[in-house]
């Protein structure tokens, strides 16, 4: 009877092991098969990042070059009315002349400041960026308001 027991537990003991090998294989297995899957989904994950920053960066670098495009032509239009307010003031003398010699000084000064920021924007990106266009704003918008003072001063039309 004892050696019927022993058997008995012997060959249970046998089977379990047995049975926990291939659970072993099995489990083995399926974790092998979910970190397959994991590495699939985390290069799906990266691929589309990738592909999301790509179309961000040519939809911000567009709207850069929209924007500098367009500070160049108010500047082509801005250099085209001092011209004409220019060829007005060759008539002028005395403290006339010499006041519109001053506000034209003032405007060279102006220009040059917008070309170094326009300079400084073609390299800047995100935030300098914005801060530069900020800048180049308002530099904008005082050469706009000093060309004003000038044709109001002159009379101009």
């Amino acid at each position: 009877m004892m050696k019927r027991v022993i058997c008995m537990s012997l060959m249970v003991l046998l089977l379990g092991v047995a049975f926990l090998n291939g659970c072993g294989e099995k489990a083995e297995e399926a974790a092998k098969k979910a970190a397959d899957k994991a590495k699939e989904a985390a290069g799906a994950a990266k691929e589309a990042a990738t592909e999301t920053a790509k179309s961000a960066a040519a939809w911000t670098k567009e709207k850069m070059d929209a924007y500098q495009a367009d500070m160049k032509s108010q500047m082509g239009k801005l250099d085209k009315q001092f011209e004409d307010l220019s060829a007005k003031a060759d008539k002028l003398a005395g403290d006339g002349k010499e006041k519109y010699n001053k506000n034209a000084a003032a405007v060279t000064e102006k220009k040059k400041a917008i070309a170094a920021k326009m300079k400084e924007m073609e390299g800047a990106s995100g935030d300098a960026w914005g801060k530069t266009k900020q800048e180049l704003d308002k530099l904008m918008s005082e050469l706009s308001e000093l060309y004003e003072i000038i044709k109001k001063d002159f009379g101009a039309s």
